[in-house]
Order: structure tokens, then C-alpha cells, then sequence
């Protein structure tokens, strides 16, 4: 890439928004640490038996391996990888701006029946307040909001507003798109608060991040900014340690820790870890009590089995799978900690289809992963849309698989039809310049 310093995008020194990278070290890190974490670390931390053997860390280190290698593969052989193509040019600026506003009447239609069915549930001012008040755990005022199933996924449509306003914005000027950005931020900080989710910020915020990272800036040619996006990562760290931390107070310390824990601060370290290292212990732990694999994509492809209509389909396909929610906390509860209840990401196609189909399914997923990095470092309208939640995805992966839960389903299916339409439009496309307005 021969650019100079003035036209240089952010993403272009982000070495860390490449897929290889995250990857590597999420997933081998948590590996490490789950490996190298002592039995009597895990029950007293984490009140969990060790289940994380040499054998999941080999099985943890392959799969890194091919996940990596059809990353490269998809890469290689991408023709005019490091082309660059403006895709603001070559879109329909009206088609972009209703896709967007869709988005955005969508996910507030959802949050307008998310709250009502709170508020008609008895939600008030005194159950708000007795959150900040200590009075009662999070959990307690969660029950308000859970009457209507399906509500909360109607909220992600939020993501897609998130991905589209970044695409127009700093094409046409970011006043046509920062007040509904900005409502669809505030509404997600709540929800993250009252409904317990941390995650419903992030969702916005690192879609937000990666779109943000796409777009040339003069201000890359100065070197404390340029070093400060290259140790991005670890500054990332530490502000995700205390925001898990501020959210650990309300969800668990003040009602449930406090009495018996020295140290917010030391409780929140050892929580942040041990909901990646349980994760990891989870699947090895699902690996030895289940002896054979599912024979299903039920953790790889979750969603389908709760989807309105498909739901039935696919557990008639699957009928040999007697496998749900209930099954599985009961297993926990028996042999693991249902308190950290995340099944992990990684070892899931193994728990689904047995060590050679697992690696099979990561190689097909850096194929794709790589593909639509090639795509969103050229900036086409694809890649665009669609990386932004692929790296949310890889940020996950310890955890659990991202892409296959529910949650992810409305924005995935939302920017895949509108990178479709998008390029649809490309043939008979008008100029974003000619709707331009002053940046600012």
C-alpha cells in the first residue's frame, strides 16, 4: 500500500482488525489459561472441577491453526486484495439512507414493546431505583422484562442502524445520521442495565469501531495517535475490566458478594477471567460427560433451534438430539457451575460433530471470515456491512459462537439484504457527493 500519511485509514495500522490476530490470541490465551489454571484455582474461584485437559489444548491449538490457514487461503486468493474501491461512489445514496432509517423504526419499535411490557409488568421508578440503591439484584427487576419472548432480539436490528449510519456518515455528513445513532446508543446502555446485558453496548460500539477505523484520516500522520491505534488492544483491556466490572456491581456484588469478598476490584478481575477460562472448561467438560458428539449443530447454529416456523423442522431432522437449555444447566449443575453457564465458542463444532468435522467447520469459517476482511479492507459494500459483526464475532468466540445465536440473526439477515441492495444499485448509482453535506 503506497498512501501517504494524509489518506491513510486508521484500519490500515490496526493490525489487530485482522481476523488472524484476534483469533490467535483470544483463543490461545484463554486455552493457556484454562490449561495452565490449577484445579484448586477453578473451585476456589470459580466453584468448578478442572475438565481442561493436554487434549483440549491440542484439539484448541489445531483449530487455531485451521481457522488461520483458510483465512490466508481466502485472502490469497482474493483477486486485488489490497485494491481500494470508494464504495461511497458507487451506491445509491437514497437506497443507503432508507435502509438506515428501516433499521432505526425497526429496533425502536422493539424497544417501545420492550418497555411497555415492563412498565405493564409493575416496573417503576422504585424498581429503578432500588438497583442504584443496593436494594435488590438486577436479576429481581430483569423478571419485568421477560414476558415476551423475541422482543429483545428485536432490538438488534440496532446493530444494522449502527453498520448503515457509519457507511453514510462520513460519506454525506455525519448530522443526517448522529441523533438516531445517538438514541439507538442510550437505549442499548439501558437495556444493558436493566436487562443485564453488557453485551448490548458492545454490540453498537465495536461495529461502530471497526467502520470508524475504515474511513481516511490526515490526523494518522501524527505518531502518538498512530502508536496509541496500534496498542489499541490493550488499552481495550483495560476498559473493558472496568466496565465489566461497574456492571458486576449491580448484577451480583452489592446483593450476593459483598459480605464475603475484600475487594470490588479484585473480584472483578478474577469473574472477568474465569467467564472466558469456565467457558473453555465447560466444553471440554460437555466434551467427556456427553462421550459422543451431538451429531447436530446445536451450539454452532443455536438459533435454528429456537427460530419461529424452523424450530420444528429442525428437530424433526435432528429427532436423536434430546439436547435443550434445561439439559444443559442441569449438567452444569451437576458437574460444573451453572453460575458461568457459557458452553464456549471454540470447541463447539466439536461438542456438535466430533474433532475432525470441528476442524472441517473452522477451516470453512476462516474461508469466509478471510473472504469478507479482503472485502471490507477494499471497502465494498459487502464487507463493509458484514465484517463489522464477523469481528464482534471473533471477539466472542472464547465464549460462545456469536453468528449462530438469535440475537445476531436480525442484523446478520438485515445487512446481507442490504449489502444486496446495495450493489444492486451500483449499476445505476447516484453520487454520495451530490448529497454531501459539510463534515464535521
Amino acid at each position: 500500500m503506497n498512501e501517504s500519511p494524509e489518506t491513510l485509514a486508521p484500519r490500515d495500522l490496526a493490525w489487530w482488525l485482522h481476523p488472524v490476530p484476534i483469533f490467535v490470541l483470544l483463543n490461545g490465551l484463554t486455552g493457556l489459561a484454562s490449561y495452565v489454571a490449577a484445579p484448586e484455582t477453578y473451585l476456589r474461584f470459580w466453584h468448578t472441577p478442572k475438565y481442561f485437559t493436554g487434549e483440549t489444548l491440542l484439539i484448541t491449538g489445531g483449530i487455531i491453526i485451521v481457522f488461520s490457514v483458510g483465512v490466508w487461503l481466502a485472502l490469497v486468493n482474493q483477486p486485488g486484495y489490497f485494491a481500494k474501491s470508494e464504495w461511497q461512489g458507487t451506491v445509491s445514496f437514497s437506497r443507503a439512507l432508507l435502509l438506515f432509517n428501516i433499521s432505526f423504526w425497526l429496533c425502536l419499535s422493539a424497544y417501545a414493546v420492550w418497555v411497555s411490557v415492563g412498565i405493564s409488568s409493575g416496573f417503576g421508578l422504585a424498581a429503578l431505583k432500588s438497583i442504584f440503591t443496593g436494594g435488590v439484584s438486577i436479576y429481581t427487576v430483569r423478571i419485568f422484562f421477560e414476558h415476551v419472548p423475541g422482543i429483545t432480539t428485536g432490538t438488534q436490528f440496532g446493530m444494522a442502524t449502527v453498520v448503515l449510519g457509519c457507511l453514510i456518515g462520513p460519506a454525506a455528513g455525519w448530522k443526517i445520521v448522529r441523533p438516531r445513532l445517538a438514541i439507538v446508543f442510550l437505549l442499548a446502555m439501558i437495556r444493558g442495565l436493566l436487562y443485564s446485558e453488557r453485551l448490548a453496548f458492545l454490540e453498537l460500539a465495536i461495529p461502530f469501531l471497526v467502520l470508524w477505523l475504515a474511513q481516511p484520516a490526515p490526523w494518522t500522520s501524527r505518531r502518538s495517535l498512530r502508536t496509541l491505534i496500534r496498542i489499541a488492544p490493550a488499552l481495550g483491556i483495560g476498559m473493558v475490566y472496568m466496565v465489566f466490572t461497574i456492571f458486576e456491581y449491580f448484577r451480583s456484588w452489592s446483593i450476593y458478594y459483598s459480605m464475603r469478598e475484600s475487594s470490588l476490584f479484585s473480584f472483578g478481575l478474577w469473574r472477568l477471567l474465569g467467564y472466558y477460562v469456565t467457558s473453555a472448561n465447560n466444553s471440554a467438560f460437555l466434551i467427556a460427560s456427553l462421550r459422543e458428539p451431538l451429531g447436530a449443530p446445536y451450539f454452532s447454529f443455536y438459533f435454528l433451534w429456537h427460530f419461529p416456523v424452523l424450530e420444528g423442522l429442525v428437530r424433526d431432522i435432528f429427532g436423536w438430539v434430546h439436547f435443550d437449555y434445561n439439559v444443559f444447566m442441569n449438567l452444569l449443575t451437576a458437574g460444573a457451575n451453572p453460575e458461568f453457564n457459557n458452553p464456549g465458542g471454540l470447541l463447539s463444532p466439536v461438542i456438535d460433530f466430533g474433532v475432525p468435522a470441528g476442524l472441517i467447520y473452522w477451516a470453512i469459517m476462516g474461508l469466509v471470515t478471510g473472504y469478507l476482511y479482503g472485502l471490507y479492507v477494499r471497502s465494498h459494500p459487502l464487507g463493509m456491512c458484514l465484517y463489522p459483526i464477523c469481528f464482534l464475532t471473533l471477539t466472542e468466540i472464547p465464549r460462545y459462537i456469536y453468528w449462530g445465536v438469535g440475537r445476531a440473526f436480525p442484523a446478520l439477515a438485515f445487512l446481507l439484504l442490504s449489502a444486496f441492495l446495495l450493489l444492486r444499485s451500483a449499476a445505476n448509482y447516484e453520487l454520495f457527493s451530490r448529497h454531501s453535506v459539510p463534515a464535521d
